[in-house]
């Protein structure tokens, strides 16, 4: 799966030894892991719609030293570096050495990360945040843990990269902080005050935005008893344009009898071909109309995938991070949902295996 927790990745050069400095023009992450012998490392970089691209790739040599050196950013980024599944996660700001100790065997989980304050403080936030995730879906300890990282990471942050990253944090398909809760109150927070200090920056208006949508959607939902009563509104409505350019409604087909699969996909992903021929047996069998809502960034490849599909699709010229993503907490890709015939959200899934036993 592709993650949606924190939003075109520059070129670079490789080299393999742990010794070396940044220069002028860029950074260096370098490390050890120890046990490791000719072990392949990435280094990805996220962009503005969560999605993890691949920068660069290289090998330890035999005593477990990998090296990367980057050119200059045009502004704090967070890059990761990936074994396989398991990830460290690093913010880089202007032109600094981060040095990454760790092992073959616990790589993403017992780490240390030199260089500077930022990255040593994202480093205790991961462990701390490891240490929490079994306990996410328990109200209480959520809350407590959400409190304590707003005070020890968030609320003095003074526009940090890692203020950005801690907010679009996410587990498995749960965003630690969450826009359509109370928690909107947080993302409001830090957004203004990452505003205040990096008004320029590149992720300082995803974050207005993101606060902007929270604060929407709880100003509409202190509104839901009313809304309920006049029984105007059983869905989250959605409004992009289609490989045409037309506009399509959701409510075009929601309420009209029949299921409707609302379906976020990349559209040019390796694996969204076998999710299409799955969804098309969905589709073809009369079981439920789908609205595939897509965040690609290249359009025309989106265009030609989707002028392929018999069901309505969709381009989020937003690249995921306007209000549709946000209004439907989506925070991995895929992720379907599922209205009934009467127009009611019924049921979220990961799969399209999950999505055909909620049908």
């Amino acid at each position: 799966m592709n993650k949606i927790s924190t939003l075109a990745a520059a070129a670079a050069s490789i080299l393999l030894l742990a010794a070396g400095g940044c220069g002028e023009n860029g950074f260096t992450i370098k490390g050890s892991l120890a046990g490791a012998d000719n072990d392949k490392v990435l280094l990805e970089k996220a962009d503005f719609a969560g999605f993890w691209t691949i920068v660069d790739s290289t090998r330890t040599d035999v005593k477990g030293n990998f090296k990367f050196s980057i050119p200059q950013q045009g502004g704090p980024e967070i890059f990761r570096l990936s074994m396989g599944d398991r990830f460290i996660y690093l913010p880089v700001d202007s032109t600094e050495t981060l040095t990454v100790t760790s092992s073959k065997e616990n790589f993403g989980h017992d780490f240390d990360v030199t260089g500077s304050d930022q990255a040593e403080r994202m480093a205790k936030f991961e462990k701390e945040f490891m240490a929490f995730s079994p306990y996410i879906d328990n109200a209480d300890s959520a809350a407590n843990f959400k409190k304590h990282v707003y005070a020890e990471y968030l609320q003095d942050a003074r526009g940090a990269v890692i203020s950005y990253y801690i907010l679009t944090k996410t587990i498995g398909d749960k965003v630690l902080y969450d826009p359509t809760t109370s928690d909107y109150k947080y993302i409001q927070a830090v957004a203004n005050s990452y505003n205040h200090f990096n008004p320029d920056d590149a992720h300082a208006p995803f974050l207005l935005n993101l606060a902007k949508a929270a604060r929407m959607h709880h100003n509409d939902m202190s509104g839901v008893t009313k809304v309920i009563e006049a029984e105007e509104v059983k869905m989250l409505e959605i409004e992009l344009n289609d490989e045409n350019g037309k506009p399509r409604k959701l409510s075009e087909l929601v309420g009209k009898g029949k299921p409707v699969v609302v379906a976020f996909t990349l559209m040019r992903d390796g694996t969204t071909p076998e999710i299409n021929r799955q969804l098309a047996e969905i589709y073809n069998s009369g079981r439920a109309d789908i609205y595939n809502v897509s965040p690609d960034r290249d359009q025309y490849g989106w265009r030609t995938a989707a002028s392929n599909l018999p069901w309505v699709t969709v381009l989020d010229p937003s690249a995921g991070q306007d209000k549709v993503f946000i209004q439907y907490n989506v925070g991995e890709l895929p992720t379907f949902f599922l209205y009934n015939g009467a127009g009611e959200l019924t049921a979220r899934a990961a799969t399209v295996k999950e999505l055909r036993q909620q049908l």
